[in-house]
C-alpha cells in the first residue's frame, strides 16, 4: 500500500495555504514552481525518515532499518495539472504507521510478537535456523497451552522469545510524518527562493 501526499491531505494550515497560493500565483512558470517545491517536499520527507532510522529500537537486537526503507520508498514528485504536485511513498507498512489500526495475521494463525532482542526482526523460522534454539508453546499451570513461545537456552534456562496474538491494535505514530510547521516552512522557503530566481532572471 502506498500513500500519496498532497498539501491539503497533510492537514496544512489555512495561513500556509494562502501564502503558498500567493507564491504560486506570482510565478510566471506555475509548473516550474510546483516542480521545485515538490522536490523540496520529497527531500524533506527523506531527511525525516532517515533521522527516524537513527533512533535505536526499544527492544534492541538486530535493526530492521524500517525507516530507511520508508525513505527509499519516497517517489519523485509528480505534477498534477499545472498547479499541483503529488509525492507518493510506496512502502507496504507505512500507512499503518500514519493511521494506525488493527494488524491481523495473513498466512498464519497468530502474530508472533518478539519480546527479546534476539527475536526482533526475525520470523520464528529464521530465529530457529540462526540460533539453533527450537521453540515450543509453554503449558499453563492449569492445563492447556499458553500463548508464550519459548526455547531452551541452556540446561538451566527456558526463555520466552515471542508472544502469540490473534491481532494487535496499533496506535498511529504521531512522528510518522515530519513536523507540520517545519514542513510548511520548508515548502514556503523553496517557493520564495524560486520567485527570487525568476525576478533576477527578468
Amino acid at each position: 500500500m502506498s500513500i500519496a501526499l498532497t498539501v491539503s491531505d497533510y492537514g496544512s494550515s489555512a495561513a500556509f495555504l494562502r501564502e503558498f497560493d500567493e507564491c504560486a500565483f506570482q510565478a510566471r512558470n506555475r509548473p516550474g514552481i510546483m516542480k521545485v517545491v515538490g522536490r523540496r517536499g520529497s527531500n524533506e520527507l527523506k531527511k525525516h525518515f532517515r533521522m527516524r532510522n537513527r533512533t535505536p529500537n526499544k527492544l534492541g537486537g538486530t535493526r530492521t532499518n524500517f525507516w530507511q526503507g520508508v525513505a527509499d520508498a519516497v517517489q519523485n514528485p509528480v505534477l498534477v495539472g499545472d498547479s499541483g504536485v503529488c509525492i507518493s511513498i510506496n512502502h507496504p507498512a507505512f500507512a499503518q504507521k500514519v493511521f494506525g489500526g488493527t494488524i491481523k495475521p495473513k498466512n498464519a494463525k497468530a502474530l508472533t510478537i518478539p519480546v527479546e532482542p534476539e527475536a526482533y526482526g526475525r520470523t520464528v523460522a529464521t530465529f530457529q535456523q540462526e540460533t539453533g534454539i527450537q521453540l515450543f508453546l509453554l503449558k499453563k499451570k492449569a492445563g492447556g497451552m499458553s500463548n508464550l513461545l519459548a526455547g531452551i537456552v541452556d540446561e538451566h534456562t527456558v526463555k520466552v522469545f515471542y508472544v502469540l496474538q490473534s491481532s494487535v491494535d496499533q496506535a498511529a505514530d504521531p512522528q510518522a510524518l515530519p513536523d507540520q510547521n517545519q514542513f510548511e516552512a520548508a515548502l514556503l522557503d523553496e517557493a520564495e527562493q524560486y520567485l527570487n530566481r525568476e525576478n533576477k532572471r527578468s
